[in-house]
């Protein structure tokens, strides 16, 4: 064999030990980080739901308090919802020519933030740094609660506004310091309701006296959904796929709307259990997403929509591993839809500083006075 072949023979073997597959133990895990900690792990309890504001009308959100309870029992940190952030929000509406209208996914925030930004003369980011600076001060005065409310209006973050607005004592909930009359109106509007950000997030951040709640939903990814028209047609020709979105097969059946309705009082707790088990996790992303890209009807279309939910969950994840730098060994809540759950905690899991807290055993427990 010339050196000229032997060269060549020596190249390919080298190719052909760079293409071969790296084992699982010689790959490079994040989450085996976490064994060398020199603290506990920080602990993060992902909360699924079915959204309450689309319950049955007879739905009352007292029925909650079994769950509550519990929650108040574990006593996070931080608390965490499927809100988008003020930043993303002006982000997406300063690009919306790319981005879309950001109003379709937060209602009347942006022009909130707007006339708040106007009554305070400043601007969004602004509002945000000084009620960051604000938060680190001693216990809040009536008169900077009613500052933070103000800032947290302007900086985008209503439901954050209502978080400190109310725990002021009713006699103080007054319009000054910063707040007008209309931006009480506002802020107290957003105070009020079932769904689950009102309903369980800020009133359990009123109840544990923490400063805020973060907004951890995420829409930039909205920019990679396949077209909605040629989407949804490829679906209406895919009977198989339709049967799974609406758990209308015999083994989804158990999964279903009206199997899931929080109807009654005595249905919270088990329709809870069955939303946060293992068991729906693995059968509600196999329904919903995984079926979009085992299809071959819907081809790439399935593919683009779940790298669209992929994007969309892995940055939920990445607002939960910022807001739970601060608070190394800490606990954080995350209440978000059901669907997310098993996604958002698949991406946790490989974070080297975050263990996931069981749902199921935080509601199986029986705490006193729950």
């Amino acid at each position: 064999m010339t050196r000229r072949i032997r060269s060549i023979v020596a190249c390919a073997a080298a190719v052909m030990t760079l293409a071969q597959p790296i084992s699982a133990r010689q790959a490079f895990d994040p989450a085996r980080g976490r064994s060398g900690l020199i603290a506990p792990a920080t602990q993060v309890m992902v909360l699924g739901v079915s959204h309450l504001d689309n319950a049955p009308k007879a739905f009352d959100p007292a029925w909650l308090e079994p769950v509550m309870c519990r929650l108040r029992t574990y006593a996070p940190d931080v608390i965490l919802t499927e809100a988008m952030s003020g930043e993303q929000l002006a982000g997406i509406d300063a690009y919306k020519a790319v981005r879309g209208d950001a109003g379709k996914w937060a209602g009347p925030t942006l022009a909130i933030a707007g006339d708040a930004q106007a009554a305070l003369g400043i601007t969004g980011p602004d509002a945000m740094a000084q009620a960051n600076a604000l938060m680190t001060g001693s216990t809040p005065t009536a008169a900077d609660r009613r500052r933070l409310a103000a800032l947290f209006l302007a900086a985008g973050e209503p439901f954050s506004a209502a978080t400190q607005w109310l725990q002021l004592d009713p006699a103080e909930r007054l319009a000054r310091d910063g707040i007008t009359e209309t931006m009480k109106t506002k802020v107290e509007r957003f105070g009020i309701g079932r769904g689950e950000i009102v309903s369980m997030a800020v009133a359990l951040a009123v109840r544990l006296g923490l400063p805020r709640v973060y907004g951890a939903g995420d829409h930039l990814s909205d920019v990679v959904l396949p077209d909605n028209a040629a989407f949804g047609a490829a679906v209406r020709a895919s009977p198989e796929i339709i049967a799974q979105l609406d758990k209308a097969t015999p083994s989804l059946l158990f999964f279903g709307s009206k199997a899931l309705a929080l109807d009654a009082p005595d249905r919270v707790m088990p329709v809870f259990r069955t939303l946060n088990s293992p068991a729906f996790g693995k059968a509600d992303a196999q329904a919903q997403w995984l079926s979009l890209q085992q299809s071959p009807k819907l081809g790439a279309l399935g593919r683009q929509r779940v790298a669209a939910w992929e994007a969309q969950n892995l940055r939920m994840a990445t607002v939960v591993r910022e807001v739970t730098a601060p608070i190394p060994s800490g606990k954080a809540l995350l209440i978000v839809g059901a669907a997310h759950k098993a996604f958002i905690e698949a991406y946790l899991r490989m974070m080297t500083d975050i263990t996931i807290v069981s749902v199921p055993a935080m509601l199986d427990s029986r705490p006193t006075g729950c």
